[in-house]
């Protein structure tokens, strides 16, 4: 993830605050960035809290900032966002977040495993739906499915090798379909994100076309019964990717059973650790390669 705080610890910050605020898509006012400066000069390497007049962090202009630098919320007293949740997930782990390591990057966020994180956010509160939606859609940015960038008319500019989140920007009114669509023919897939528990909900988070549920499963006992598996298939579901470790439990459980296929013949189930690989391999192409 991009952060242009000049101390972020993943090194890929600008040179100091100045060529921050400088940035043209911050579109911070002159007036605006002499406070922002004057406040900014605290903000060196994150250790510590870091006191903040409130008036500013309340103003679009910081809002702006703290996108570009989500490093900030490890240093000033405001609620942390789903995605600066992921980034300090990322600088705990020293490095991007992708398949192979996100249920590590799960654990960190989670308040009862851990490791801690290495820099936590000063105000914990972002809501664990957004947090999972925002760690999937960073692994799929970083295992080469980028996020869809807004046009001038603030509507997804539509690329086909890409994903969109369905629930906020122009998209939301279609958030019932799923929580992030990856553009593929003949059906686009739509991914429903979960944490650790599946239930009913999930499996009727189906479209009926091509789904594909995307969560840190725990509970093997929601998978590995025939009426599961067939509702699942019903709802629409193309692949379930969960842990390893679920995944094993699942698989050693159904022993000699016919193994859980999707309509097109291949896994239903599958590791974590191949999700960003599966999607980069059909985004834009053909949805029953999956």
């Amino acid at each position: 993830m991009r952060c242009l705080h000049p101390h972020c610890p993943m090194g890929g910050g600008l040179s100091d605050w100045g060529s921050v605020l400088d940035l043209p898509e911050l579109r911070i006012r002159r007036r605006d960035k002499i406070a922002l400066r004057g406040a900014l000069a605290a903000c060196g390497p994150l250790a510590g809290r870091v006191t903040f007049d409130p008036a500013l962090t309340s103003t679009a202009a910081f809002h702006r900032l703290a996108i570009a630098c989500p490093c900030l919320y490890a240093q000033i007293a405001v609620k942390v966002t789903a995605r600066a949740v992921v980034h300090l997930c990322e600088v705990t782990l020293g490095r991007r977040v992708t398949s192979s390591n996100v249920c590590d990057a799960f654990d960190i966020q989670h308040p009862a495993k851990g490791p801690p994180f290495a820099h936590p956010p000063v105000v914990p509160g972002a809501a664990g739906g957004d947090i999972m939606e925002a760690l999937c859609s960073e692994v799929l940015e970083n295992d080469g499915v980028p996020h869809m960038r807004c046009g001038s008319d603030d509507w997804p500019a539509w690329e086909s090798r890409s994903h969109v989140s369905l629930n906020r920007g122009k998209f939301h009114p279609l958030k019932l379909y799923g929580d992030i669509l990856i553009p593929c023919a003949p059906h686009n897939l739509l991914i429903s994100v979960k944490s650790e528990a599946a239930r009913e909900r999930f499996v009727v988070s189906g479209n009926r076309l091509e789904s594909v549920g995307f969560g840190f499963f725990s509970d093997p006992a929601e998978f590995w019964s025939k009426n599961r598996m067939t509702l699942l298939r019903r709802w629409g579901f193309v692949a379930v990717y969960m842990p390893a470790s679920t995944l094993a439990a699942v698989t050693s459980r159904l022993g000699t059973l016919d193994g859980p296929v999707n309509i097109n013949g291949r896994p239903l189930y599958r590791d974590l650790a191949h999700f960003g690989s599966d999607m980069c391999r059909v985004a834009g192409k053909l949805s029953s390669d999956l």
